[in-house]
């Protein structure tokens, strides 16, 4: 059974949208699913449901405020 780590995260801008999820597919090899939602605001909202745990540090490697962990 795997258990999945849900995280959301919210950014300013697509660009960093886009930065993070190179760095979860490419750099750390994260598997899962990921979804993007823009927010009336204005703001871009990422979540992550990941099969590989995420350490608080590589979170904040990522960019954007963590909503939800």
């Amino acid at each position: 059974m795997v258990v999945m780590q849900s995280i959301v995260l919210e950014f300013d801008n697509q660009r960093a949208v886009d930065e993070a999820i190179a760095i979860i597919w490419d750099r750390l090899g994260v598997t899962g699913e990921l979804s993007t939602q823009r927010l009336p605001e204005g703001r871009i909202r990422l979540e992550i449901l990941s099969e590989k745990p995420l350490r608080a540090n590589t979170l904040d490697k990522l960019g954007g405020r963590i909503v939800e962990a």
